[in-house]
């Protein structure tokens, strides 16, 4: 069965945060999960071992921040850095799971707030979903957008350079707005008028803000 079709018919889990596991499995400070990762495979292979052995259904890649402009002062690129991580996820079990390509947010504002184009960011995600694609990731999740326009270029950049489900998860504060001040309901719209499989929140406030705000 396809993915778009599963999830209208089960229950399917995501696994867990990436990394404050890696922290606690000794990742020094200020290294980068992607860099860690990449030099330590058996660790993420490990975490991810173990979220399968919890129960669920759905690996994130070890690739919040695998763009072009994160990668480059570590010395990886972003082809490199992706099939790595796909491919620690998909060799840590065996069964009915999927892997997800984890995409963050640029690390950058974009214009007019920063300096970072809408183009700019575009192409960025879409270096990254593309080596997804290449390295057989089952689904896109892009997850803590706080802006609206940042995301809009995601889903652009996943649209238009893939045919896999798109997951998006946003930020918002105690009222439900994201940094701009757009209620999370009419990003939300948004998502659904560009074709996003799912839409959610994470890294916000609390579960209770979170649920109220999500429904």
């Amino acid at each position: 069965m396809q993915f778009r079709e599963l999830i209208g018919t089960r229950r399917l889990f995501f696994d867990g945060a990436m990394g404050t596991m890696l922290q606690a499995a000794g990742m020094p400070e200020g290294t980068g999960p992607e860099k860690f990762g990449f030099d330590h495979p058996d660790v993420v292979r490990g975490i991810h071992a173990a979220y399968l052995a919890a129960g669920c259904n759905i690996l994130k890649t070890n690739t919040f921040g695998a763009n072009r402009l994160k990668l480059a002062p570590v010395g990886l690129s972003v082809a490199e850095t992706v099939k790595a991580a796909v491919a620690n996820a998909r060799s840590a079990g065996k069964g009915d799971f999927f892997v997800a390509l984890d995409v963050g947010p640029t690390g950058k504002l974009l214009e007019p707030l920063g300096d970072l184009s809408f183009d700019d960011a575009y192409d960025l995600f879409a270096e990254q979903i593309r080596a997804g694609v290449e390295a057989g990731a089952d689904l896109i999740l892009a997850e803590t957008f706080s802006l609206p326009y940042e995301a809009k270029a995601l889903i652009l950049a996943a649209k238009e350079n893939c045919d896999l489900p798109l997951f998006l998860s946003v930020t918002s504060d105690e009222k439900g707005r994201m940094l701009t001040g757009l209620p999370v309901e009419a990003m939300g719209a948004l998502d659904e008028a560009m074709g996003v499989d799912a839409f959610g929140l994470n890294c916000s406030v609390g579960p209770d803000e979170m649920t109220a705000a999500a429904v």
